[in-house]
């Protein structure tokens, strides 16, 4: 399904995705990905990246399991 984008008003049928870092007001970092448009590099949309965060849980349950904290 195939978007405008708002900025260049292209028809984006797929999108960029670009490795950003993410922090919240404790001050806690995140890997996050920026989702930008094709033709312009507008970003259209940030969010926690879903690789690293399943990750992340993976290595903590194995952590947890071998009984660490």
């Amino acid at each position: 399904m195939a978007g405008k984008c708002p900025k260049c008003q292209n028809m984006v049928g797929s999108v960029r995705a670009e490795q950003i870092n993410i922090t919240n007001n404790a001050g806690n970092a995140f890997a996050g990905a920026a989702y930008t448009c094709p033709h312009c590099q507008t970003i259209l949309g940030v969010t926690v990246d879903p690789y690293a965060f399943k990750n992340e849980i993976a290595i903590e349950l194995m952590k947890r399991m071998r009984g660490g904290r």
